[in-house]
Formats: C-alpha cells, sequence, structure tokens
C-alpha cells in the first residue's frame, strides 16, 4: 500500500500529464469475475503505445478523478481502470489502442477525454475506426485527381475521333 507521499507525488505526476495529452482514454483491463490481461499482454499494450509517443498508466480511481476535476464519471466505470494518455496524433492512438482490444477482449472501453471534452464508448470506437491520415489525404488526392484524369481521357479520346474523320 502506497503512503499519503507516495500518493501526492504520484497525483502530481499525472496531474501535471494530463493537460499535455491530446487524448486521455479511459480503459478496463480487469473486471470483477472475469480474467484480465495478463503482464505479457500488458507489456505488449505498453511496448505499443510508446511507440505511438503515448503512455498506459494505472492509478487510483480516487486520484484519477482529483487529477481530472470533474471532467469525467471515474467512479461510474467499472473494474480496474487504466489511463491511455496520447501526446501525438490522437486518432493513430485511438486505431491503435482499439486494434489492440480487438484482439485482446480483456480491455475494455468507457469512452475518451478528446479537445477537453468527454466522449463515450460508441463515439470514440468511431473515432478509432476512422482512416489513418495518410489513407484520406490519398483519398483526396485521387478525388482531385480524378478529373484532371477523366478531362485527359475524353480530350485524348476526341483526338484520335477527329483523327479517324480525317
Amino acid at each position: 500500500m502506497k503512503s499519503k507521499s507516495q500518493k501526492k507525488e504520484e497525483l502530481k505526476a499525472l496531474a501535471s500529464k494530463l493537460p499535455k495529452s491530446e487524448l486521455t482514454i479511459f480503459t478496463s483491463f480487469a473486471r470483477i469475475g472475469e480474467k484480465g490481461l495478463s503482464v505479457s499482454q500488458m507489456t505488449e499494450l505498453k511496448r505499443t503505445l510508446r511507440a505511438a509517443h503515448s503512455e498506459y498508466l494505472v492509478t487510483k480511481k480516487t486520484l484519477i478523478d482529483r487529477a481530472l476535476e470533474g471532467k469525467a464519471d471515474v467512479y461510474g466505470m467499472q473494474g480496474s481502470l487504466g489511463l491511455v494518455l496520447g501526446t501525438e496524433d490522437p486518432y493513430g492512438i485511438a486505431k491503435k489502442v482499439y486494434d489492440f482490444a480487438r484482439k485482446n477482449p480483456a480491455l475494455q472501453f468507457f469512452g475518451a477525454l478528446f479537445d477537453g471534452n468527454f466522449i463515450g464508448k460508441e463515439q470514440f470506437i468511431e473515432m478509432a475506426k476512422m482512416p489513418s491520415r495518410e489513407a484520406l489525404i490519398g483519398r483526396l488526392l485521387g478525388m482531385m485527381k480524378y478529373p484532371l484524369t477523366g478531362l485527359a481521357i475524353v480530350m485524348s479520346e476526341l483526338a484520335k475521333k477527329k483523327e479517324t474523320a480525317n
């Protein structure tokens, strides 16, 4: 059990990390009566998140509630609570955590803090299912290129038709 001074230090560290986080995901890695994530699965999750410039924290709900200052109902979330703190590319981090949870059903979502607002589980999953930034840029370029390609094909066909008519 942690001493009061250790809890104060942990609260201070959490309170300093939360404002820097662009996306804070609330997860449950173990629920009462169910098998939770194993140590190897937890290690894999932390490695995956570290590669995405984010981290996974497990701490007491009381400390999380104090650090969040009432932005989310932490006590309404059942089971052991873990936080994913992402500082870069919130959509990419959401996608990585969602993909991990699909392979490991013990990891469940409650929602997330995004742009200072709490979004529910359904909205978070919708966010995680969105295509990556690179895929969206590729689609945009394809959509911009399509009219020009179509025009070039039509002009080419008209030129061929004119040549055969002469």
